[in-house]
């Protein structure tokens, strides 16, 4: 009874989201231009909180970004290795501190202004300048965290070259440079829509702004001046639809033509309905329980090798993450550059666990306590169920965990205040390593644990642009992770997306990042 219910309640939302979308891109028009104009709709989750992209930080806005919006240099392949977008060639100083960038003459932004070094200056100075006029329009700048402390000017050369100056050699600089914070935005846009322009987002890419409609729908036109390949279709909604389910329903009846974000329970009937296909990637994504240490008993590594031994993450993986994860070995993901493939995981080894807990003091075992949030994060569907896993596992070689769940935001402060022993905790990045390795193992986890050997290793990796001598500095780091086992990596959780079998050019990319630009059905 309870099913059919929930059946007609799904049907009745998908009828209603429908009378309501059909009327807000058919703008009142006749029906023979509702015939002729073709509109690609997507579902997904969550909707954003901005739509500029020096602000923009969370999953529902990152998709938009790439639509809105055009790098400098853009990513040509997973690797992230780049190519020319409006810059069309650059070059790098002797010194390795100057990046000379030479742009794209001819390219007009949406509002029909142009693009020009002088721009790019603006774009990139009121994100860095706290004295600019146009500084702090929005609350959190991922530009801040990826490039704020590393450049220190942007010089106008002339009117289609602009150069970087770079406080030191910093290897991440081009990748991030295709990453959605450092794209240009209309200066003539900010300046006259001010703390608006949020709502009201002005950039160069193949696809403009038409109607946003919070916690509903977004909705993009095709950009006819668009300098590159111009989009097929004429538009682009982004549908709101939070209930996993109900995302479903609305691409098997054709609601939608595609989704973002399957249910584990939703892959083998996407695979097995030949009017569905399916679009799984490996993510560049961490989950990982880390060790508080320098609080005792996991100030001792021998204690975090028997967790790491009693633990059965090929059972954990199997169970919690039902086919959309891969057990992992280290903190950086396989599908980033520097990964260390000689290296496996701990395997499951009770008997070595309780060795090495005698060794460490504590024949009798031991109580400890685990800290986790309650929802759902990119890397981890069902957090509470992974805890009750290792609770289990852990319990047969002595180890008595207590769980404790939290909301995220007190989950958070918790650990940003040390008051963890074990805790779960990941990243999803721009897949470079420094933000694995770096930003999120020695700062942003809150393990305590920043040796001075790792200290040099990052150091000596990001101040080559010597990509094989990078490679290498990771590779040492991993190996010292994978012994001090500082946290223990769990899983890596694969990005999924379902679109209708008559759809083409809809790409899901390891950022987990929807690609519409080339999107067309039939």
């Amino acid at each position: 009874m309870q099913n059919k219910k929930f059946l007609r309640a799904c049907v009745l939302t998908v009828v209603m989201l429908s009378l309501t979308l059909g009327a807000a891109f058919a703008g009142g028009q006749g029906e023979t231009a509702k015939e002729k104009e073709k509109t690609f709709i997507v579902a997904r989750s969550t909707d954003a909180q901005t739509l500029d992209a020096g602000y923009a930080w969370s999953e529902g806005e990152i998709d938009l970004m790439f639509h809105l919006y055009d790098g400098l240099v853009r990513f040509k392949n997973d690797q992230l290795e780049v190519e020319p977008a409006l810059a069309t060639s650059w070059n790098l100083s002797d010194d390795g501190l100057v990046w000379t960038f030479n742009l794209r003459e001819g390219v007009k932004f949406h509002d029909g202004t142009d693009f020009n070094a002088e721009v790019v200056r603006f774009s990139f100075m009121r994100l860095i300048d706290e004295d600019h006029e146009y500084y702090g329009l929005g609350d959190y700048s991922y530009f801040d965290y990826l490039l704020s402390e590393v450049i220190e000017d942007i010089k106008v050369v002339d009117t289609y070259t602009v150069e970087f100056h770079l406080k030191n050699k910093f290897a991440p600089f081009l990748t991030y440079m295709g990453y959605y914070s450092q794209f240009p935005v209309s200066m003539a846009a900010v300046k006259e829509q001010g703390e608006e322009f949020y709502r009201n987002p002005v950039g160069t890419g193949p696809f403009e702004f038409v109607e946003w409609k919070k916690d509903e729908y977004i909705v993009l036109k095709r950009n006819e001046n668009y300098w590159g390949e111009k989009p097929t279709v004429d538009k682009v909604i982004w549908k709101v639809v939070p209930d996993i389910s109900t995302r479903f329903l609305e691409l098997q009846s054709g609601q939608v033509h595609a989704i973002k974000g399957l249910a584990p329970n939703q892959i083998e009937k996407v695979k097995g309905n030949d009017k569905m296909v399916l679009h799984q990637v490996p993510g560049a994504n961490i989950f990982h329980m880390v060790f508080n240490n320098t609080m005792p008993p996991v100030d001792d590594v021998r204690v975090r090798q028997a967790i790491a031994y009693g633990i059965d993450l090929e059972k954990l993986v199997k169970g919690v993450y039902e086919g959309l994860g891969t057990v992992a070995s280290t903190s950086l993901p396989p599908t980033v550059f520097g990964h260390a493939d000689d290296i496996e995981h701990y395997p499951y080894d009770p008997q070595k666990a309780r060795e090495l807990l005698k060794e460490a003091g504590y024949s009798d075992g031991l109580d400890i306590t685990l800290n986790t949030f309650i929802h759902a994060r990119p890397y981890v569907a069902n957090p509470v169920d992974s805890a009750e896993v290792i609770k289990d596992d852990l319990a047969k070689v002595g180890i008595n965990v207590n769980i404790e769940s939290n909301e995220w935001g007190t989950h958070s402060d918790l650990m940003n205040n040390y008051k963890h022993q074990m805790a779960f905790s990941g990243w999803y990045d721009v897949p470079y390593p420094s933000n694995f390795m770096k930003t999120m193992l020695m700062e942003g986890a809150n393990t305590n644990w920043k040796p001075q050997k790792m200290v040099d290793l990052v150091q000596e990796a990001i101040s080559t642009y010597d990509r094989e001598e990078q490679k290498q500095a990771y590779l040492k780091m991993q190996a010292i992770e994978h012994e001090q086992m500082p946290a223990l990596p769990i899983a890596h959780n694969d990005y999924t997306a379902a679109s209708a079998a008559g759809v083409s050019g809809f790409e899901l990319d390891v950022i987990g990042t929807v690609r519409a630009h080339e999107v067309d059905f039939e």
